[in-house]
């Protein structure tokens, strides 16, 4: 888990003035543009769901929708917000690693 954290921090001290780069599947390119570890707070509203602000949900579906990403240094981190992102919003039913049993006692 240190290495993943660490990885995590070196991605988001490169972008911090670095823009990322969302290409579309038409051709069409977006810049996303934040704060200092903006990307990590995304990461955290897509594991949020639906406590998300409403410039972080734009920001979402725009990564959502992207076919592919331009990141400071060659990141991941647009991959996992996206499927971190699709996997809030799936039917938690649908999902096999859910178990009826663990939310009955919640």
């Amino acid at each position: 888990m240190k290495r993943i954290e660490k990885r995590i921090q070196d991605l988001e001290s490169r972008g911090r003035s670095d823009a990322v780069v969302l290409h579309f599947a038409d051709g069409s390119t977006t810049i996303l543009r934040g704060p200092e570890h903006f990307l990590g707070a995304l990461a955290a509203a897509a594991a949020r769901g639906a406590l998300r602000t409403s410039e972080q949900e734009q920001q979402l579906q725009l990564i959502r929708r992207a076919a592919y990403a331009e990141e400071p240094g060659g990141g991941r981190m647009i991959e996992l917000i996206k499927v971190m992102t699709i996997a809030a919003d799936v039917d938690p039913s649908l999902n096999p690693e859910f178990h009826p049993s663990e939310t009955a006692s919640q």
